[in-house]
């Protein structure tokens, strides 16, 4: 079985959706509503009812053994001595203790995922990351069924990291690959090679984990053969979930939510541009047609966008279930290291955005002071369509059936009948991004959706329903 579609046509049919690499930066989390200070932003986490709520908890290690030239988040090059290491891992036990001291529902949420990520989760080593582990299980109330993912590059699971990750209670892994070739790692500033992957890959299926492999298109040196070759390669080894992503080369910084990686710099950008080293923007979408072309032939289906799992990988929905809490029920999540952001949501028709400091020296001196207050750096206010629209873009990004019950008993709207959402809606069920099941009380993303699901959902979603300004949100 091929797709029915190529995304050529699509940008053909909605030149709206065009957008080159260096504009591409389309971040589901909202850049709209009221922004409050730090003060405020824990005002707001005393005053939340999370008690008993689902709830998604992340931990976020900023420190890389090699920085990538394409990455965007926040991030240092560590220099791997111990003190360093050790004294991560302290912070991160400093700030969650600070939480679980001064909200006292945090203690009692319900965490049903857990997430070690970065920079690279897993330069922490095992030892550590299980004293941060054993610290959630002895002050949080973690589901029987948490799933507990571990997030690292091939060259951190060439020995028994994995065995012991799992016996420490891990239960996912996220190997970050991007790809196969040579050249395009050693442009990137990626230290490892296809061969190193492909022995990590070998070492988690050998532990027997659920895990995903993240590969990247439209980078350098790519050509529409490689990554088909590529995916083909995962396919034939049959790993459970394949993610693919395109290269984003817009600045994260300017949306405060990220570092300026090297290829966001201007003198860096305008030479790449010249020498006709980013494919263009067709180029890297007949990319991801023939990426997609290979998965679908193996039966993998998409759960979330972007996300293409194997046959009953995971449970209901066949979705991970970090993508359930954070994008499909948008549920509250818990965020902590520097560049951290997460949410309150809850229930509540008013959502707040919480910011930590992206600044890694800042985090760090305010952490030495936390006693007084937390790292955060400020929150937002979504209230009314901006709140609506943020829940829908992440519940398009979940690539499940989403209710149109939810939006009424939660914000009090009908997505059919209602606007501003109306008219978008409909306009996305006309072009064929959307699905309306009348009997279910249901819409879903079709294969043409998920094809160009984050413009659809910055341009149709937070735009068009939102109401906030398109060039706010790219900051370009």
């Amino acid at each position: 079985m091929n797709i029915q579609y190529n995304i050529e046509s699509l940008l053909d049919e909605n030149p709206h959706l065009n957008l080159d690499v260096n504009q591409y930066n389309i971040n589901v989390t909202a850049n709209y509503g009221e922004i409050i200070g730090s003060e405020a932003t824990i005002t707001r986490y005393k005053q939340f009812k999370g008690d008993g709520l689902p709830a998604h908890l992340y931990f976020h290690i900023p420190l890389c053994t090699y920085v990538c030239h394409f990455c965007n988040y926040v991030k240092k090059k560590a220099s791997n001595k111990e003190e360093e290491l050790d004294n991560w891992m302290n912070l991160l036990l400093r700030e969650s203790s600070y939480y679980l001291n001064n909200f006292s529902w945090i203690k009692n949420a319900l965490i049903q995922s857990l997430y070690f990520g970065g920079g690279t989760a897993s330069i922490l080593g095992v030892k550590r990351l299980k004293a941060i582990l054993d610290h959630v299980k002895e002050n949080y109330k973690i589901d029987k069924h948490c799933e507990i993912t571990l997030e690292g590059n091939p060259d951190n699971f060439l020995g028994n990291e994995v065995v012991e990750a799992k016996l420490a209670g891990f239960n996912r892994f996220s190997l970050g690959v991007q790809s196969f070739q040579s050249e395009v790692n050693s442009f990137a500033g990626r230290g490892h090679d296809k061969e190193m992957s492909l022995a990590a890959i070998k070492k988690i299926k050998e532990a027997k984990s659920v895990f995903n492999v993240d590969m990247m298109f439209g980078l350098p040196y790519q050509t529409c053969q490689t990554v088909e070759n590529d995916i083909k390669l995962l396919t034939d080894l049959e790993v459970p979930t394949i993610t693919i992503y395109r290269l984003r080369n817009a600045d994260r910084e300017k949306m405060e939510i990220g570092n300026k990686a090297a290829w966001n710099v201007s003198k860096v950008k305008e030479k790449m541009i010249n020498e006709g080293l980013f494919p263009s923007l067709r180029e890297t979408y007949r990319m991801r047609d023939a990426a997609v072309n290979v998965l679908i032939t193996n039966g993998y289906v998409p759960s979330p966008c972007g996300w293409w799992n194997a046959p009953h990988t995971y449970a209901e929905g066949n979705i991970p279930q970090v993508s359930k809490n954070k994008w499909e029920n948008y549920d509250t999540m818990i965020a902590y290291g520097p560049g951290a952001y997460g949410w309150l949501s809850g229930l509540s028709a008013d959502v707040v955005q919480t910011h930590n400091e992206k600044d890694i020296n800042v985090y760090q001196i305010k952490m030495e002071n936390i006693e007084d207050a937390p790292p955060l750096a400020s929150g937002r206010v979504l209230s009314g369509t901006q709140a609506v629209a943020t829940a829908l873009g992440f519940a398009f990004k979940a690539n499940q059936k989403i209710k149109l019950s939810r939006f009424k008993t939660i914000y009090g709207v009908d997505l059919i009948t209602d606007e501003p959402y109306k008219g978008a809606i409909l306009e996305m069920i006309d072009k064929d991004f959307l699905e309306y099941n009348f009997f279910e009380g249901t819409i879903k993303p079709t294969y043409k959706g998920e094809a160009m699901h984050e413009e659809i959902i910055s341009i149709y979603i937070h735009d068009k329903m939102g109401k906030f300004n398109f060039d706010l949100c790219k900051k370009i």
